[in-house]
């Protein structure tokens, strides 16, 4: 799909939409909130069903500020949130 590999065999057939996730995090600049939503238009509920879905409520909890914590490279990273879960 990606072109990572040579197709020797057979067809490749993607019917609807496909993502890539890469293994690294990668964090924007900007409060949790921000790279949750990453541009799109604010939709309370889908928000709430997202922090639910990807178990960040409890983490929130812990963050000064919750989801308006300012994060990213020169602040708080990926790590650090995850230092905190650990705790």
């Amino acid at each position: 799909m990606l072109g990572e590999m040579e197709n020797v065999h057979g067809h490749i057939t993607i019917k609807g939409t496909t993502a890539y996730v890469p293994q690294q995090s990668w964090i924007q600049n900007g409060t949790i909130k921000d790279n949750i939503l990453f541009g799109s238009e604010f939709n309370e509920k889908k928000y709430q069903q997202v922090l639910e879905a990807c178990a960040l409520l409890p983490d929130l909890e812990m963050l000064p500020g919750r989801d308006m914590a300012e994060i990213g490279e020169k602040v708080l990273g990926a790590r650090d949130l995850e230092g905190y879960r650990n705790n």
